[in-house]
């Protein structure tokens, strides 16, 4: 599978600054809350709900399934665990950066949940993006990401 290059810039060095102080980390607990991951069971996600090239009405419930590490809430940051990012209709920003923090269309899942509705979706088609972060907001590393394609129904 490819996926998306990245076309825009990640969030400036002072949103970083401020998410780690806001966190309660800074460098310590970005190296801290990285996971080390063996090669043979490395983790991954998947868009389980709606199904690849589905039709769907305006709002869309997203369902993630993940094996190899384990979603939980950032708050406490637990080292070696993830949480789930959704990018709605954007491309990914650069992996080995921050997840952009103010982007109406990239959704944090901070409190550990696995599923989420998208409501009011526009008639057309759609890309969803999964990305698994640390609790620093860093993706994983090796990057854990799936890309879903699907239609919005025109309602009449």
């Amino acid at each position: 599978m490819r996926f998306p290059l990245p076309s825009r810039i990640a969030a400036a060095p002072l949103a970083l600054a401020f998410l780690a102080v806001a966190c309660g980390g800074g460098e310590q607990a970005e190296a801290d809350a990285a996971p080390e991951i063996a090669p043979e069971s490395m983790p991954t996600v998947r868009i389980v709900q709606p199904e690849e090239g589905a039709t769907v009405g305006p709002d869309v419930m997203v369902l993630l399934e993940t094996e190899g590490i384990e979603i939980i809430s950032i708050t406490p940051p637990v080292p070696g665990t993830g949480h789930h990012h959704l990018y709605v209709d954007v491309d990914l920003t650069p992996l080995s950066e921050m997840v952009p923090q103010n982007d109406p269309q990239i959704i944090h899942k901070g409190d550990g949940s696995s599923e989420i509705m998208l409501e009011g979706l526009a008639p057309g088609e759609h890309r969803v993006i999964a990305v698994v972060a640390n609790p620093a907001h860093i993706p994983i590393d090796p990057p854990v990401v799936d890309t879903l394609h699907f239609t919005v129904a025109n309602q009449q």
